[in-house]
Parts: C-alpha cells; sequence; structure tokens
C-alpha cells in the first residue's frame, strides 16, 4: 500500500483538527457563549475527514438512528453513518466519536457522515443525561466509561452492516476522551484498535480543585440547565456546596467529586494504544496531570503538550501542518495495518510557546524529547525579595523578615454567588470587592531559556482570613519594550486556615500548571501576585469571569519574603547544570527597582491597630542608608529589635510579633541618617 496515495493534505488537516474540536467543544460554551471567543463562531466549524483516498468522496452513505438499553434500563440515543457499498473483508475500518460534555449525538452527525463517504463505518451517541438519551448524569464517571463498553460490545456485533470488529478507533476530547480510556482501564478493558484522547487527563476531576481552588469553568459546567445535562442528586448538589463557602461543604466537594471519576490509579491497566493530548493553556484540566502520570501508561503511546484547540487553548497553523503527519500515521498503524514511525518517534511531542506574539497569539516552537517532560528541566528557584524584587537570592531573614502584605477586602457579606451573578464586573463589585496586586520582577535574562514542566512555589504566610486565604500567582514574560504577556500561573486557597486570637505562621509548597515556554533574552520574568486571578489574555474565553472563584473570606495575607518563599521554576538552559540559575539575570546584585524607590523617608501606622499578637509596619527608603526600627514599651525600654541594616530604596514591611509582651500601650521609633520618626500602637489580649 503506498502511504503517500493515502495522506492528508493541508486543508483536510486543518478540518480534520476543527472536527476533533467538535468532539468537545460544547463543554463551555453553553454556560456563557457570550464570554466565549470562536473563531468564526462555533457553527462554522466544518466536519473534517480522516485518512482516507484523496479527491472525490468515493461513497455514499445512509444514516440509521438506533437505541442501545443499558444494563441498569437506561436507553441510550445513537446513529450510525454507513457507505452503501459492500464492505471490504473484515468489515469497514470503524470509529466511534463521543462528543464533549452537555452535548449530543447531533453535533458529531455530519462529521459522522462524511467520513463514512471516505469508506469508514462511524456511530456516536448522546452520552448519558445528555442529549435525547436517558438517565441522569453522573458527570463523567465509571458509571458513564461503563455504558461505553456496552456500546462498544453492542457495535462489534453489528457485523452484517459492515462494522470492522477487529479495526475499531474511537476518538474524543474532554468527556469524549475521558470514557473511552477510562473504559479501557477498568477491568476487562475496552475491545478497541486504538484511542485517541485530547485534553483529558486521568485525574480530571480533581485538576478542576487543584490545590483547594474552585475553577470557573467546574461552576459553568455543573451549572448547565436540563436542556444541555441532567444530573443525579450528588452533582446537583455540587454547586450548592461551592456557593456556601462553608469548610464542611468544601470538604464535601473535595472528597466527592473525584470518586469514580479520576482514574489515575488503574491507568497502568490500559493495553490499547493511544494518542494523549493536552493543551498547555486548557482553563479546564491542568496538563500537569499528565505530565506527572504519563509513565503509567503500559500500552503503545504517542503524546502531544502544546497547541491543542479546546479548553481554551490557543491555535497554531504550523502545528496543524506537524499534526497532519502524525494523525495520520496512528490511522495508518492501528486500523490499516502499515507500519509508521508512530511509535519509535520520541514518545513525547510538545511545543513551547513564545515571542512573537501574532495575531493576539503566542507563536509555538515545535521539540520533542525521549525522556518524561518532568524530567528534562533544572529547578531553579527565584526568591521574592524586599522591594517586589524577584532574584536567585533570598533575604536570608528569617526570624525577623521582610513581608509582603496582600489584601482581601470583602466588603458587605458579599457572597462568592453575588459575584458570579455580578460576573466580577460592575459598579456593586467594585464597591464590595478590592483587587489586590503585588509585582515582583527579575532583572533581564541574558540568553534565551525555556520552561517546560510544572512551576511551583514555596511559600511563608500568616493570615487573617478565616477559614479561607487564597493566593493567586500569575507568571507573565516582559519585553524588552515594556509590555507583558500572560504565560501561566499558581493557584493556591487554603482551606483551613483556623486563624484565632493567635494566627499561625505557616509554609506550603503547590505546584501550578503545567507549561512550555521559551523566555527570551532582554525579557524580564514577571510574577504577579493577586486575589483575583483574571488577565486580559482570559477575556477571549472568561470574559470578566476570574480562572478560580476568589475567597470571599475579608483578611491580610502576610507574606514573609525568607527563603521559604520562591517559585520554583522548571528552566532548560544551554547549561543545565548551571546552579541557582547563576549569570541568567543581568545586574541582579546591583538591580533597584526605579517603579518603587519613593521620593521620601516614611514612616507608617502600623496595621492592624489594635492587634493581637502580630502587626505590619511598614516604611520607606528614600536612598540607600543604614536603618533602625525599634520596639520599646511606655516606660521606653527597648523590647524588641526589628531591623538594623542597610537598606536600598524602596517600600519595607516588617512583622512585628508581641506573643510574649503584656497588654499595653507600645512605642516603635525608625532613624535612618538624619531621618528619625515615633509611632505609637496598642497590643490588646
Amino acid at each position: 500500500m503506498n502511504a503517500i496515495r493515502y495522506q492528508f493534505t493541508q486543508k483536510q488537516m486543518i478540518a480534520f483538527l476543527s472536527g476533533l474540536l467538535f468532539l468537545f467543544i460544547s463543554v463551555y460554551t453553553t454556560y456563557s457563549q457570550e464570554n466565549i471567543n470562536i473563531p468564526g463562531g462555533i457553527n462554522t466549524w466544518k466536519p473534517n475527514y480522516l485518512p482516507g483516498i484523496p479527491g472525490d468522496n468515493p461513497y455514499t452513505a445512509t444514516r440509521t438512528n438506533f437505541t442501545i438499553t443499558m444494563r441498569d434500563g437506561i436507553v441510550i440515543d445513537c446513529l450510525k453513518w454507513i457507505p452503501d457499498s459492500p464492505a471490504p473483508a473484515g468489515g469497514w475500518p470503524t470509529v466511534i466519536m463521543v462528543h464533549g460534555y452537555g452535548d449530543s449525538k447531533e453535533t458529531l452527525s455530519e462529521f459522522c457522515r462524511q467520513q463514512a463517504e471516505y469508506g469508514y463505518y462511524t456511530m456516536t451517541f448522546s452520552v448519558r443525561g445528555q442529549g435525547l438519551s436517558g438517565g441522569l448524569s453522573n458527570l463523567i464517571s465509571r458509571t458513564e466509561a461503563e455504558d461505553f463498553r456496552e456500546i462498544v460490545n453492542f457495535i462489534r456485533k453489528d457485523t452484517l452492516n459492515g462494522v470492522g470488529k477487529d479495526k475499531i478507533l474511537v476518538m474524543g476530547g474532554s468527556q469524549g476522551g475521558a470514557l473511552p480510556l477510562m473504559a479501557a482501564c477498568l477491568p476487562g478493558g475496552v475491545n478497541v484498535k486504538a484511542i485517541i484522547n485530547s485534553v483529558a487527563p486521568p485525574n480530571f476531576a480533581s485538576s478542576w480543585i487543584d490545590n483547594g481552588c474552585v475553577k470557573m469553568t467546574l461552576l459553568w459546567t455543573i451549572e448547565y440547565n436540563s436542556d444541555t445535562a441532567r444530573y443525579n442528586g450528588q452533582v446537583n448538589r455540587m454547586s450548592d456546596w461551592i456557593y456556601s463557602e462553608n469548610k464542611q461543604y468544601w470538604d464535601s466537594l473535595a472528597y466527592w467529586l473525584p470518586r469514580d471519576r479520576d482514574f489515575t490509579s488503574i491507568l497502568g491497566n490500559n493495553t490499547v494504544p493511544l494518542i494523549v493530548e493536552a493543551s498547555w493553556q486548557d482553563k479546564f484540566f491542568n496538563a500537569d496531570g499528565w505530565l506527572q502520570n504519563i509513565h503509567l501508561v503500559n500500552s503503545p503511546m504517542t503524546s502531544y503538550m502544546g497547541a491543542v484547540q479546546g479548553h481554551g487553548g490557543e491555535h497554531s497553523a504550523t502545528e496543524d501542518t506537524w499534526h497532519m503527519d502524525w494523525f495520520n500515521n496512528f490511522f495508518f498503524q492501528n486500523l490499516w495495518g502499515m507500519q509508521t514511525n508512530i511509535f519509535t518517534m520520541p514518545k513525547y511531542q510538545y511545543a513551547s510557546t513564545t515571542s512573537p506574539v501574532v495575531n493576539n497569539a503566542w507563536t509555538f516552537v515545535h521539540d520533542s524529547s525521549s525522556s518524561l517532560l518532568k524530567n528534562i528541566s533544572t529547578h531553579t528557584k527565584l526568591y521574592f525579595n524586599s522591594n517586589r524584587r524577584l532574584k536567585t537570592t533570598s533575604n536570608n531573614n528569617w526570624c525577623i523578615p521582610d513581608v509582603d502584605l496582600l489584601t482581601n477586602d470583602v466588603r458587605n457579606n458579599y457572597s462568592i454567588k453575588d459575584a458570579v451573578y455580578d460576573e466580577f464586573t460592575g459598579s456593586t463589585f467594585n464597591a464590595k470587592f478590592k483587587i489586590d496586586n503585588n509585582t515582583y520582577e527579575t532583572t533581564a535574562l541574558t540568553t534565551n531559556v525555556e520552561m517546560t514542566g510544572t512551576p511551583s512555589i514555596t511559600m511563608d504566610y500568616i493570615s487573617t482570613a478565616k477559614p479561607f486565604a487564597q493566593f493567586n500567582f500569575q507568571v507573565f514574560e516582559v519585553f524588552p519594550n515594556g509590555t507583558s504577556r500572560f504565560v501561566t500561573r499558581l493557584n493556591y486557597e487554603d482551606r483551613n486556615n483556623n486563624y484565632g486570637l493567635l494566627p499561625s505562621r505557616k509554609q506550603v509548597t503547590f505546584r501550578g500548571q503545567a507549561h512550555s515556554h521559551i523566555f527570551k533574552a532582554g525579557s524580564k520574568i514577571r510574577i504577579n501576585l493577586t486575589n483575583l486571578d483574571r488577565t486580559t489574555e482570559d477575556a477571549a474565553f472568561f470574559g470578566t469571569n476570574p480562572f478560580v472563584l476568589p475567597s470571599m473570606k475579608p483578611g491580610i495575607n502576610i507574606m514573609m519574603l525568607t527563603n521559604n518563599f520562591y517559585i520554583d521554576l522548571p528552566l532548560v538552559t544551554s547549561s543545565s547544570n548551571r546552579p541557582n540559575a547563576e549569570g541568567l539575570f543581568a545586574d541582579e546584585n546591583n538591580f533597584v527597582s526605579q517603579n518603587n524607590a519613593p521620593e521620601k523617608f516614611e514612616l507608617k501606622q502600623n496595621y492592624p491597630n489594635p492587634f493581637n499578637p502580630n502587626t505590619v509596619i511598614s516604611y520607606s527608603v528614600a536612598k540607600t542608608e543604614k536603618v533602625e526600627l525599634r520596639v520599646y514599651d511606655i516606660l521606653g525600654k527597648e523590647v524588641q529589635t526589628l531591623v538594623n541594616d542597610v537598606k536600598n530604596p524602596g517600600s519595607y514591611n516588617v512583622v512585628f510579633n508581641a506573643v510574649n509582651l503584656s497588654s499595653g500601650v507600645y512605642f516603635y521609633r525608625i532613624t535612618s541618617g538624619s531621618f528619625t520618626d515615633i509611632k505609637k500602637m496598642t497590643l490588646v489580649k
């Protein structure tokens, strides 16, 4: 068989990838379509061709609607398209297509028809609780995976109508990718030749609530109306649990959402040849789920991380061209028995975002690795320093550290449901929720550097927010001309912050959203710490909504700028053994942030005041001077020295801990050169 004869044209391939998008696009369009930007509109995506003979469609095909009754009596609504011609020996190559969440078989009907006209037996169905199928949805679970196994077994018996029972390929994204692979991992597996799994990691349910944060896309999904999806009682309760902002209900969500949905623990059971696709920019599921678990796949497998449309991922024409051969070879190998390089090429294909930005999207650069992507980088720590600097060295002042404050100012009992209904915008939202941002920045990079993997944050903090305290870190590349663009993010919500009379100091490490990005020489890396994770680049997908739902618990988050407060970036540099990113950043030790350099010396009133037992004292230094900051009791006796060091121009914060002192009035005094000031504070126990 001549492989060239069966290659996609580029036009066919673009249509093919667009058709793949049909398999999972609906999962985020029904809830808030006005906030979703799909090029040309969702109804203009044209169904594509699977590999076949180029030219006019060689067959006509007939559609048949039918139903399959499940083990519990639920009736599943199905359709199939079959070529109007005698089937070849062994039956037609057969493709089962599974739609995205909240959609139905009709979304894929035209797609199935065109494939059938190229000599395929094609079928699709409406998943339980969706479309015209009966039953109630359990939100992409083992219930629906068992349905899928029964559907495959039913279709395999349709040999009189030409099904190729020993050459069935399954394809789908999101729900459509999760259910077939989950079914293949269950005891007994699923009897198909190959599976294409797109944007559906094996821990997809846990990914919706990464690090204690509830993603906006989870709330959208579980609030579909009954015309889109009909839920069982447990799923119906989930939005109530989210809106309650109650720890007991959060614990219920955290326990029940992954249950019978995540399938990481059984991933190694799959024996079916597999394509895995993930988008770095996925707004639903973190690609880190695949980076951390893909080694558990034991079957023949090829994978790609990068520019995958759907779930908010950006488009890349160059990556589409690469996909053309990749998908061709997977079909040729697994349905047509042709030998290709699909399982001998490097197993881990990926593409990195980088500049230039064209049509408001990153450029993608293709690469590959024979090693796990999580292992190809060197972990590089960038410490959060005073004066909003991001450096490869820390302050090293554990006992009396410089601090920074992130304020979660929420007023008048404003709730998360209020904010959702206001779409996080407008006069009411702006009056009752105050957005706070702390921006840290490196000096310029001396060379191009690739970040591939999953960044993490180690954080040292005290929070007065009870019982939930949230921290959102956004990573940007700042170009030499001063403009910037969002790269990735890390989100954490402390769901057990039992603040009382004695707030505790905590340390935590958490992972962010996996990504591969090439920062260019001359650019800077910027980290924005905020109480509302929303970026300009997300607006086409989210509108005014954030990536994760914010905490509506008011409080002050005190960030301890110590050697236990840093971001760990998985960097691939030209000298991967370079320790601590030495030499990556220009003039780092002499860097002074001009944006934050104050014009005068100043000592501010402590906050909170009165306090017990911690309070924050802020001060500003206009030029490089030795600074002394001391605390005295009402008799003038010094009780603690907070600062005794040379400081560069900038604004600083320091925590005064009075846990061992008695209630009463205290004074704090700053001396820096000729500048002196004294203020009063009150300790109440």
